[in-house]
């Protein structure tokens, strides 16, 4: 959704077989100490990952506490089209995935 009100408020799916395997909502507001992106997935509580970087057309959250994903960087590509990549660990080593988004017709 457009922003409005300090916060953005979005959701997000992932269908395979034709059947819902993923969901989460999702929200960026701004507070007093910085600007947060809070995670909802299978709408549990929310994690939250505050703005550390923003520049060109990256915005880099992260919450080094949190075990996967510590890092959510979004990039808006010359196309019109979005790539989340998340980072974190499981079990001690690293992992990381990409997803990309295309805008909606």
């Amino acid at each position: 959704m457009r922003p409005a009100g300090d916060s953005m408020i979005g959701m997000g799916r992932t269908v395979s077989g034709g059947k819902t395997v993923f969901f989460e909502y999702l929200r960026i507001e701004a507070r007093a100490d910085g600007i947060y992106y809070v995670a909802h997935p299978k709408a549990r509580p929310g994690t939250d990952f505050k703005l550390t970087r923003l520049q060109g057309n990256d915005s880099l959250f992260e919450n080094s506490a949190h075990d996967n994903p510590k890092k959510i960087l979004y990039r808006k590509n010359a196309d019109g089209s979005l790539t989340a990549r998340v980072e974190g660990d499981e079990n001690g080593k690293p992992i990381s995935e990409e997803f990309h988004y295309l805008p909606m017709k």
